[in-house]
C-alpha cells in the first residue's frame, strides 16, 4: 500500500520553505512544544484534547529535507483501538524550488486511523500550509499575519 503523499506549491525560497516546517509548524498545523533546529530535537503536538504525538528530528538537511519520526503516539478516538498507531511512522518533507512534497511514511489506507488522518492532513497541508507558503499571504492557521525571521 502507498503512504499518504501530497505535493503543494511554494512561492517562498527553499530556505523559508524549510523554516516553515522546522521553525513555524505551530503557525500552520497545531501548537508545538518546540522547534526542530538540530537532529534529535523533539516536539509534542497540542491539539487541546487527549490526543498528542511526539516527533523527533531524524534528518535535517537544510534546505532540502526534513524527516520527523513519531516516537510517542497517543491518538484517542472511539473509532480506534490502538492509540499508538502512528508510533514509528515518519513525516518526510522534501523541499523543491517551488514546491514541497510531504509523505507520511507508514500512514497507509490499511491503517485504522487512515479515514481520520487523511482528511486531517488534507486540511492542514492543502489549505493551511499551502496558504502559509504563499508569498502573497504569509499567515498562520488562524489567519494572523506572520513573518519568517532569518
Amino acid at each position: 500500500m502507498s503512504d499518504y503523499k501530497v505535493t503543494i506549491p511554494s512561492s517562498l525560497n527553499r530556505e523559508d520553505t524549510y523554516k516553515a516546517i522546522t521553525e513555524h509548524m505551530s503557525d500552520w498545523w497545531t501548537p508545538m512544544s518546540a522547534r526542530f533546529l538540530a537532529t534529535g530535537d523533539r516536539a509534542k503536538t497540542d491539539f487541546g484534547v487527549k490526543s498528542y504525538w511526539v516527533f523527533e528530528a531524524i534528518t535535517l538537511d537544510a534546505p532540502n529535507l526534513i524527516e520527523l519520526k513519531c516516537v510517542e503516539s497517543h491518538m484517542v478516538s472511539d473509532q480506534l483501538d490502538d492509540p499508538e498507531e502512528w508510533k514509528g511512522t515518519v513525516l518526510k518533507f522534501e523541499v523543491g524550488d517551488q514546491s514541497l512534497t510531504f509523505t507520511h511514511i507508514g500512514l497507509t489506507p490499511t491503517m485504522a486511523c487512515y479515514s481520520i488522518c487523511e482528511p486531517g492532513w488534507n486540511h492542514y497541508l492543502l489549505t493551511s500550509l499551502k496558504q502559509f507558503l504563499s508569498a502573497s499571504r504569509l499567515a498562520d492557521a488562524k489567519g494572523q499575519p506572520t513573518t519568517l525571521e532569518r
